[in-house]
């Protein structure tokens, strides 16, 4: 039924009719009142002339249009009731069409029904984490809700936004773009533009325009957050992008062996296991809007990224890790598909959780998301893929996926994630908001088969 439904939503027209079908448009109803609108109108002209019907049909309609009332009064009941009908149907229709067209200018009328009435009425989704796993997993979940808020880390300090970080003393602008693009909704082009490198001999050698052009936002909307704010609304993204913190903060860890590193980059390429984290300055305050949207949130997602340097640098910030502990909202870790050498090669997904919980608090996860598929013999002898098939005790509720992009086997891939994510969350969610069915703009998976979660927690969290 599905790939039907993708081959005949090709067509315009026919993606068309398949959009105005998806429920929560807000145009069905005063399209059906409309058409009977029209029918009364034309009952009560026939009625006026006096045009001869078929005698059933002739005796139902006058039956209950006042059968023994003079034939102007009988007529003047259809027409004037119809024309009430199908004026309240034209006005109601102008006014959702000129509602839904505000939301982006440059969409297409359908596009704005399908995101402003649609996607906007999904659950309140919050994502914490950073690197390249946060941006996959926002470019699947765009497509089931517009309420979307990823919480970045901006402990990076490597690279383009490294240096901007230090010339320019705001904060690494590269996890924020990419979640920008990840949002975007032309995000072929605008990642084409915001991902583009300069190659020169001079200072802008290996700058990501993305990047320059966050900086220049920030300096026109006087902080850094505003300019983040103005490339969304540039990008039209469908959801925020909040940095965890404003405060310009500095990774630092030790290792096992009691070597420490100071930043990011360092902590990331230890070749070793890490012994703890931690954030300088110890105490640098969570952005508001970030915790007011993990208190309002319907779904909190930890993940995917990098356990030490894309995860855990957001729950060091001051007071997030205790309001995820806190919210009401269903909460999910999302766990790497891979091992990453020297941080986490090794860990199993017990203890990637376990670490989760260290910094985040025993309450933070109620279902823990892995993958399934270990393509034996497809993947280099220098990745290892996280098995999660050992036997499981913990309270979290654990689903087991197909989520891995075969192409890239250390990936996710956002269709597949999205789609165990959704389905998860339809099975937990208890009294929180629908996420809508849809085929319009989504690419699904083949596989999924979280619908018997595995552990000692079977009910909703």
């Amino acid at each position: 039924m599905r790939a039907i439904l993708d081959k005949i939503s090709r067509f315009p027209l026919t993606n068309a009719i398949l959009v105005l079908l998806i429920p929560g448009i807000h145009l069905k109803r005063w399209l059906a009142l409309g058409f009977f609108g029209t029918i009364a109108v034309t009952l009560g002209v026939l009625f006026a002339f006096e045009v001869s019907l078929a005698p059933g049909f002739h005796s139902i309609v006058g039956t209950l249009s006042l059968k023994f009332a003079p034939t102007p009064i009988r007529s003047g009941v259809f027409i004037g009731l119809g024309m009430i009908f199908a004026g309240s149907a034209l006005v109601k229709l102008l006014m959702s069409l000129g509602s839904a067209r505000g939301v982006r200018r440059h969409w297409s009328l359908l596009d704005s029904l399908y995101v402003g009435r649609v996607l906007s009425g999904g659950p309140r989704v919050v994502v914490i984490g950073g690197g390249s796993g946060l941006p996959n997993l926002l470019r699947g979940l765009k497509h089931y809700t517009s309420n979307l808020t990823a919480v970045v880390t901006v402990a990076d300090d490597g690279g383009s936004s490294g240096r901007l970080r230090s010339e320019l003393d705001i904060l690494p602008p590269g996890d924020i773009r990419n979640c920008l693009v990840a949002l975007a909704d032309s995000e072929t082009v605008m990642q084409d533009l915001m991902d583009y490198r300069f190659s020169t001999n001079g200072q802008l050698d290996g700058h990501s325009f993305g990047n320059i052009l966050i900086a220049a936002l920030a300096g026109i909307g006087g902080d850094f957050y505003k300019g983040v704010e103005i490339a969304g609304q540039l990008l039209a993204i469908r959801g925020k992008v909040i940095p965890s913190t404003t405060t310009n903060v500095t990774l630092v860890g030790s290792t096992v062996s009691g070597q420490r590193l100071v930043g990011e980059s360092r902590v990331g390429a230890a070749g070793e296991h890490l012994r703890m984290v931690a954030l300088f300055p110890p105490d640098a305050p969570a952005h508001p809007d970030a915790m007011r949207a993990i208190e309002e949130a319907d779904l909190i997602i930890l993940g995917p990224g990098s356990l030490f340097t894309s995860i855990v640098p957001n729950l060091l910030v001051k007071d997030i890790a205790g309001a995820v502990a806190k919210a009401g909202g269903l909460k999910m870790y999302v766990c790497n598909v891979a091992g990453e050498a020297g941080e986490s090669a090794g860990l199993s997904l017990l203890d990637h959780l376990n670490v989760i919980r260290y910094y985040a608090g025993t309450y933070s996860v109620d279902i823990v998301i892995a993958n399934e598929n270990l393509l034996d013999g497809n993947i280099p002898e220098t990745i290892s893929l996280i098995d999660p098939r050992q036997p499981w005790q913990d309270p979290a509720v654990r689903v087991l996926a197909d989520i891995i992009d075969e192409a890239s086997p250390t990936h996710h891939e956002p269709a597949k994630l999205a789609t165990a994510i959704t389905q998860t969350y339809r099975q937990h969610r208890g009294k929180r908001r629908r996420l809508p069915l849809l085929w319009h703009n989504v690419r699904q998976p083949a596989h999924f088969n979280g619908g018997e979660p595995v552990g000692a927690n079977q009910q909703s969290p």
